[in-house]
């Protein structure tokens, strides 16, 4: 029923005016209250569904630790240096090993040293990585007239990846050397530029180039390994002095192997190259001459080929030799790809054979 809106008093259907005090009446009826909406489902309780969304919060939160912890937080630098300057040393038996770094060791003495290390690292570190995340051991140790050096270099509690390390080895050239230098990630060199004996030496990485280069003042008398898994591996030797019956190992799984060899002066013994890769290219140069005769074998399979540039050489490309093998000295090289890759031969014996 509607009500006069100045009195209040209650007016019959369709009143045009208050029968009390005359005002003109306004249809008004009072607000209706809104029905009431449909209520929320209940939360599943379901123990399979409580579970999924706490272990999707758990994996939330753990890979937002895991963020802070693995982000770059601040910078790191540091250096250190190692020497031995024990008297009367002959040989010097060394074992370098660093798990990130490029090392290269040269036949270089330093001051009274027999041997000089210096390291050098910087990078980036987490937050719960320390002030220098760099941990380097060096042990010297003597046996008679030999010295036995054992260096290990890690770098810890940072982040590996950005960490940048170099690794300076200085041996006196005056020495039998025996080398066995390592790095799991990293370049490893040798230089030998310096009269010097090598009595051995293995040259090793995981991840990266393996190089050494030895002329024509050095000595070998023992076997020589250069190997990588993923790298290429380069090895140059020129008027060595071979002395003895010595080995060459050069191989690389994912990676080309190249070697340059240089020799036309008798050598006082033979030298044997093994040369293998699974995936790569293998890149032999070879130039004779002299009382130093050569014999090249190749073996690949039907996804790579041998391809030859000859002179004075003889034979099928799969076995070849040269017109004065066999000689007073002999340089044996067997190349071998077992995956995809093929070899590459560019062989000179210098002198001009004439024919009878």
């Amino acid at each position: 029923m509607p009500y006069c809106r100045r009195c209040g008093t209650q007016l019959v259907e369709d009143a045009r005016f208050c029968h009390k005090c005359g005002t003109p009446a306004i249809t008004y009826n009072p607000p209706t209250a809104p029905a009431p909406s449909k209520p929320l489902p209940p939360l599943s309780k379901d123990p399979f569904v409580i579970g999924a969304v706490a272990l999707v919060a758990i994996l939330v939160i753990a890979v937002v630790i895991a963020a802070l912890f693995v982000a770059p937080f601040a910078t790191w630098s540091t250096s250190s240096s190692f020497a031995d300057s024990t008297e009367g040393i002959k040989t010097l038996n060394l074992n370098f090993d660093t798990d990130v770094g490029r090392v290269t060791v040269f036949t270089s003495k330093i001051g009274d040293n027999n041997i000089g290390i210096f390291i050098q690292g910087n990078g980036s570190r987490g937050i719960s990585g320390g002030e220098n995340p760099l941990s380097v051991t060096f042990t010297n140790q003597t046996a008679g007239n030999e010295l036995f050096v054992d260096v290990k270099v890690a770098v810890e509690d940072a982040l590996s990846g950005t960490a940048n390390v170099v690794c300076q080895i200085y041996v006196d050239p005056a020495l039998n050397l025996n080398l066995n230098v390592t790095s799991t990630t990293g370049q490893v060199s040798f230089s030998a530029d310096k009269p010097t004996t090598i009595q051995s030496i293995t040259l090793r990485a995981t991840t990266g180039e393996v190089e050494a280069h030895l002329q024509s003042n050095v000595t070998v008398a023992g076997n020589l390994s250069l190997s990588t898994t993923t790298g290429a591996v380069n090895y140059r030797m020129a008027e060595t002095n071979i002395v003895g019956n010595c080995s060459l190992n050069l191989q690389s799984t994912t990676g080309s192997v190249t070697m340059d060899i240089t020799q036309t002066r008798t050598l006082q013994g033979n030298l044997e190259v093994e040369a293998e890769t699974v995936t790569g290219s293998i890149n032999v140069g070879l130039t004779i001459d002299g009382g130093v005769g050569a014999k090249i074998t190749s073996d690949t399979n039907a996804f790579g080929d041998i391809n030859t540039n000859l002179n004075n050489f003889t034979g099928s490309k799969s076995h070849l030799q040269s017109a004065n093998y066999p000689a007073a000295s002999n340089i044996e090289i067997n190349n071998r790809v077992t995956g995809i890759g093929s070899i590459y031969i560019n062989a000179n014996y210098k002198t001009q054979t004439i024919a009878h």
